[in-house]
């Protein structure tokens, strides 16, 4: 018996703590509560709710085919719960949204539009953060790198966001609060023709409460009437599969349960000639399609790549005639924002990535009365897959003064050979990517 109160406990708690994260509109917190009950009743319909509600608020494939699971298994188990089903209904409507979607993008990256679109993005980002640039320049303000910039540009797109769901929220909730009294008016209206005694509002909330719960406990035989369910016809497959075989989802035939497959590991070993030149996964041999994110393998390779970019000569000329020696270098991959995708179609593969860069440089002469060092930054704000190297827009930003002194000639020299060496260096990366399956 103390078992039984101490379990009864546990999961109030959970259900509670599930209820309060999807007030503070933390859904994966919600979700995670409700998991907890779940693995100990897994009829339980408070926590089908809620996990179902949250998982349909994270806007995701696969948390809205969670949501649509665990609102149709609610449904099945409550015919009578009205939000249960609105918000099945709902999760149906989203999924075929998302996959709509879906169908679209990889139509877009087929076809090298989604990079464009990408690309006009980022432009439209650049142009906005030089006005910041310039009204904080004008202002007298700090100055503000990029990458801090569009950290609270994005803070404050996350901060209207949640503004608006919660005006949204508001708002259904008046909506509810205007329906129910409505209905209350109508029940008093009914009441007075009827010459029965009238009731306060809240007293009629509690009595139509009772009913809902005396539908819910209604059942013929202990079992709930789940033809009367609005179950489209993949639905009523997947109840008829679970009367059949228990709680397994898998659509394994007659399978059952209890002799389901169990998940194998593939065994890591060396590539084959043959395996070496195959596109696609273990799991894809006919190389239909798949699509596998490369951006932190990109980032790293590109930056190795760019940080090699340097040009040298122990033979130069320097102003007034004497000799020295000369190093211009890429010192530093000050940040590389962007992300990178390895599509595979019909056995074809196409490697794009969608990245701007900023270089920190040196250039410094040697042998004269003194040393000389200019520095600064290089953008690359189009570093695309569909833009060759040599056509690669590259920006120079001098730190401090313009070089002088004689020296512009010179340093502008080796400036353009330090940004062919950066050309040469994405080659070589675009050569290695070009290898990778």
């Amino acid at each position: 018996e103390l078992q039984r109160r101490g379990t009864v406990a546990y999961q109030a708690l959970r259900l509670n703590s599930a209820q309060a994260c999807i007030k503070t509109l933390n859904w994966i917190a919600a979700t995670e509560h409700a998991d907890k009950v779940l693995v100990m009743d897994k009829d339980n319909t408070k926590a089908l709710y809620r996990r179902g509600y949250a998982s349909l608020m994270m806007n995701t494939e696969g948390r809205v085919e969670q949501a649509k699971t665990d609102l149709t298994r609610l449904v099945t188990l409550d015919p009578s719960n009205r939000e249960a089903r609105e918000q099945l209904a709902k999760a149906k409507e989203r999924l075929k949204e998302i996959k709509a979607e879906e169908k679209q993008r990889l139509s877009l990256m087929l076809s090298g539009g989604l990079y464009k679109e990408e690309h006009a993005k980022h432009g439209r980002q650049q142009a906005a953060y030089q006005a910041e640039v310039f009204r904080r320049k004008e202002a007298g303000e700090d100055e503000i790198t990029f990458d801090d910039w569009l950290k609270k540009e994005k803070e404050k797109e996350e901060e209207a966001k949640k503004k608006q769901k919660e005006e949204q929220e508001k708002q259904l909730e008046a909506q509810r609060e205007q329906q129910l009294q409505d209905a209350y008016q109508a029940e008093l209206a009914r009441r007075r023709e009827a010459g029965e005694e009238e009731i306060d509002f809240e007293v009629w909330k509690e009595l139509e409460k009772a009913k809902e719960d005396e539908l819910r406990r209604a059942k013929i035989g202990g079992v709930v009437r789940t033809d009367e369910c609005e179950l489209d016809a993949e639905e009523k497959k997947l109840l008829e599969e679970t009367k059949s075989k228990g709680y397994y989802h898998g659509r394994l035939g007659k399978v059952l349960s209890d002799a389901a497959p169990k998940p194998q590991q593939v065994e890591s070993s060396p590539l084959s000639p043959e395996s070496a030149q195959r596109v696609g996964s273990e799991w894809n041999q006919a190389g239909t399609w798949e699509e596998k994110d490369q951006t932190a393998w990109v980032k790293e390779k590109l930056t190795a790549w760019m940080q090699q970019a340097s040009v040298s000569s122990t033979q130069v000329e320097l102003p007034g005639g004497a000799s020295g020696s000369v190093l211009a270098r890429i010192s530093k991959v000050k940040s590389l924002n962007g992300d990178a995708q390895l599509v595979l179609s019909r056995k074809k593969a196409k490697h794009g990535y969608n990245f701007e860069a900023e270089l920190l440089f040196s250039i410094t002469f040697s042998g004269g009365p003194e040393e000389k060092k200019f520095s600064g930054t290089l953008s690359l704000p189009d570093l695309v897959d569909n833009i060759q190297p040599n056509e690669l827009q590259i920006n120079t930003r001098w730190k401090g003064s313009l070089p002088g002194e004689g020296y512009e000639r010179l340093v502008s020299e080796w400036m353009d050979k330090l940004q062919e060496s950066v050309r040469c260096q994405i080659v070589a990366f675009r050569d290695e990517y070009g290898q990778r399956r």
